[in-house]
């Protein structure tokens, strides 16, 4: 009897080792907009640990690149809005971004939350969380898709195993970005977003074309129809709108089917 117990024990053990992690068989994925940024200063650790205590699914990270071809998680390719400097991110180098105030302009208890570097943030979040980055205007940083896919390989995040599980998804409005990633790893899961004068040219037949390459489209939750939702699905694509600010616009969002939403408030 013992031995049949403890037989039953190891095997439920084995079992459990072997459950589906996979984040992205999840009927709605949660994506913490650039962290929870309704409560927090975006871009900045205080929002990410925020989202994180919320149990979001992923950590959006929007990226810009320093004079000095390091990768900084900011929206804008410009510091004036989030920080207590001005000028372009590309005119600065990472010394220089690293001594800005980046969360009081939020407000004055996140005075010491700093600009993070894309290496740090994934470093410090590894076992915690899943990361959704997004290139922005990849078009005005040459070699920024190259160098993405560099530090996820120094992260160990484009691992068989974590592709397979959904640790890294990658979104651009750059198709030509998204194209330079795919043709590097054909694996990671990619997200075209599409600017609302394009998401009527969304036919059948482009969806059709940017299911070759795409895991989904990435639309305004406001011109988000049930319609489009269902031609996407057929074409195999899937659909992840922005953004979200309660539960009641993302309650509308799960009835017809969206698999995920961007949210301030995670």
């Amino acid at each position: 009897m013992k031995r049949l117990l403890a037989f039953g024990l190891l095997s439920s053990y084995l079992l459990a080792g072997c459950s589906n992690n996979n984040i992205l068989e999840k009927d709605y994925l949660n994506i913490a907009h650039r962290g929870a940024s309704g409560k927090a200063p975006e871009h900045t650790y205080a929002a990410y640990d925020k989202a994180i205590k919320q149990e979001a699914d992923y950590l959006e990270l929007d990226l810009q690149m320093t004079k000095d071809k390091e990768l900084i998680v900011m929206h804008d390719n410009d510091v004036t809005r989030t920080t207590n400097s001005s000028g372009l991110v590309k005119n600065k180098t990472n010394n220089e971004i690293k001594k800005l105030d980046a969360g009081s302009w939020f407000d004055g208890k996140y005075s010491n939350e700093k600009v993070p570097l894309l290496s740090d943030v994934l470093k410090k979040y590894y076992n915690k969380t899943n990361f959704y980055i997004e290139t922005k205007t990849p078009e005005a940083y040459p070699g920024m898709d190259r160098k993405l896919i560099d530090e996820l390989n120094k992260k160990t995040l484009l691992t068989p195993h974590n592709l397979k599980n959904g640790r890294i998804i990658i979104q651009s409005f750059s198709e030509k970005s998204l194209s330079n990633i795919h043709k590097m790893n054909k694996n990671i899961p990619l997200i075209l977003l599409v600017e609302d004068n394009d998401i009527s040219k969304l036919t059948d037949t482009e969806l059709k074309r940017l299911s070759k390459f795409s895991y989904g489209i990435g639309i305004n939750y406001k011109k988000t129809e049930k319609e489009l939702v269902e031609r996407a699905h057929e074409n195999g694509l899937k659909v992840h709108v922005f953004t979200l600010n309660n539960k009641k616009e993302v309650e509308k969002m799960k009835e017809i089917k969206v698999d995920g939403g961007f949210n301030n408030n995670p």
